[in-house]
């Protein structure tokens, strides 16, 4: 390669970067949403109010759907950045950068031709994973200490040394305190499997009956469980581990079940622009090579596991995705050399002619009579010709380097950083204010305020965090209540209205 060549290459490379780090920015200032983002956010906001850092409450009902780690995590985050979506969004976006560079780091560590630049790249563009990596909810942080658990297991297959017991003991142990036994089921599973299949089932043995990685996971786990069975019993502990982890796969947790095929249906959307490659990958894997076959493993038993479980959710299919990045990395090694064929060209247009229609269809498929969507917001919100003006551009553009046959690992990843950029930027901002604007709007105005507020016959725990106050729900005439236009026929007294927005009330109970 010549030094204009290696300049031109190197110009390609930056501008591609640029792009994928500005589509990660506006993530971090996104609205916070209901139900799990605002559950947690308020949490999280009310230890720190309350300088109680161990038992999570929201408002006065304990919050143990999700062990501790998080909320201490977004406390510390809000005490050092202020109360505001960044303070909540950042930490999940740290532990998924760190994800991203300890997977890349490790699959350079035994392929050295997987530059980790590179793999690092693909794992930020997936669309799965930039949607996680700012949810102010446990996930990002369950996905880096699962990986890192991952990456000690598959060390100690190959080399059977007793530190990499140790440290994946403290990754586990971490993982418990974040989102309880999911962690242990899939490494615990996927251990198990890959020992029987590589026949080193007295090294997955030797494992499970080695104390000193019980002792290090113990150390990490008991002080926070005893503190809690003291401070509050047995009863709770049970609901979190047992109710909320084996419960979630017997029963549909809030209504999120789904067919066996459900993940099938998830997949493209989490791999959307390079899903076909994914596809392709499936077909090259060689089960000869230890690391393909753990990483499949890996992969295929969270498929299996997962669309088994009667709750289903799109983001149960994210711990699966590291060894997708290291597949689509293996097909993008195959391909650079060559341009777009027409079929790729095609599918990659397809894609940005879906992007340009969802304001639309939002608009048009959206169901009229659903209060938890402000329609009057909707022109507000999302300026059509400008948006219609900035997509065709795009489009236009990568006809362009489609034209001049541009490498064909370029031209996607250029298609997808410019994907995830008008993803961050216009649709995912307007389908959080489509839902979140009026209640966000209402709760600043009344942040901080010294009267109690209660939320009557719906569940918006993000309303408490932007009005900085408890998230107590009920009916007390004493209290200003928070409800819905829909609601307030079921009120027995007279009210009066204190303030509106959108479909959303600030209401008091008349005196009698």
């Amino acid at each position: 390669m010549s030094v204009v060549e290696g300049q031109k290459v190197s110009l390609k490379n930056n501008l591609f970067y640029l792009v994928l780090f500005a589509a990660y920015i506006p993530l971090l200032f996104l609205g916070i949403t209901d139900l799990d983002e605002g559950a947690f956010s308020s949490t999280s906001l009310q230890m720190l109010r309350e300088k109680q850092f161990l038992i999570p409450y929201l408002g006065d009902e304990l919050r143990l759907e999700k062990p501790i780690l998080t909320y201490i995590f977004q406390s510390i985050s809000i005490y050092a950045f202020g109360v505001s979506e960044f303070s909540l969004r950042f930490p999940s976006m740290i532990a998924t950068f760190i994800w991203g560079f300890v997977f890349s780091k490790f699959i350079f560590g035994f392929k050295n031709d997987f530059k980790i630049i590179s793999v690092l790249s693909i794992f930020l563009l997936l669309p799965g994973i930039f949607l996680m990596s700012s949810v102010a909810t446990a996930d990002a942080f369950l996905n880096l200490f699962l990986t890192l658990a991952m990456i000690n297991i598959y060390r100690f297959c190959e080399n059977e040394n007793k530190e990499e017991l140790i440290r994946c003991s403290v990754w586990i142990g971490l993982g418990f305190l974040t989102k309880g036994l999911t962690i242990i089921a899939i490494c615990g599973a996927v251990f198990f499997i890959f020992s029987i299949i590589t026949k080193k089932f007295n090294r997955f043995l030797g494992a499970i009956f080695s104390i000193k990685p019980w002792l290090i996971f113990s150390a990490i786990t008991f002080p926070w469980l005893s503190y809690v069975y003291l401070k509050i019993g047995l009863g709770p502990l049970n609901y979190m581990f047992l109710g909320q982890s084996f419960g979630r796969y017997t029963t549909a947790f809030e209504n999120h079940d789904g067919m066996f095929y459900y993940y099938f249906l998830v997949l493209p959307f989490v791999t959307l622009t390079f899903f076909p490659d994914f596809i392709r990958s499936l077909f090259k894997i060689n089960l000869k090579d230890n690391l393909e076959k753990f990483l499949f493993t890996w992969l295929i038993f969270v498929f299996i596991f997962f669309s088994f479980s009667t709750t289903k959710l799109p983001h149960y299919l994210i711990y699966g995705l590291p060894p997708v990045v290291f597949f689509l990395q293996k097909i993008f090694l195959v391909d650079r050399e060559r341009a777009p064929t027409i079929l790729e060209s095609i599918y990659q247009l397809f894609i940005w002619l879906i992007l340009l229609s969802i304001p639309y269809a939002l608009n048009l498929f959206m169901p009229r009579d659903n209060f938890d969507i402000s329609f009057s917001s909707f022109e507000v919100i999302f300026d059509e010709n400008l948006y219609l003006l900035i997509v065709s551009l795009i489009i236009l553009f990568l006809v362009i380097l489609i034209i001049l046959r541009i490498g064909v690992n370029s031209f996607k990843k250029i298609s997808a950083s410019l994907f995830l950029l008008i993803f961050s930027v216009k649709i995912l901002p307007l389908i959080v204010d489509l839902q979140q604007k009026d209640l966000r709007e209402l709760g600043k105005k009344y942040a901080n305020t010294k009267e109690k507020i209660l939320a009557y016959k719906i569940n918006k725990p993000s309303f408490s965090f932007y009005a900085n106050v408890n998230y107590y729900r009920g009916l007390d005439p004493n209290a200003i209540i928070l409800t819905r236009i829909d609601k307030v026929k079921f009120l027995e007294s007279e009210f009066e209205t204190l303030d509106k927005q959108g479909n959303y009330l600030l209401i008091k109970i008349a005196d009698e």
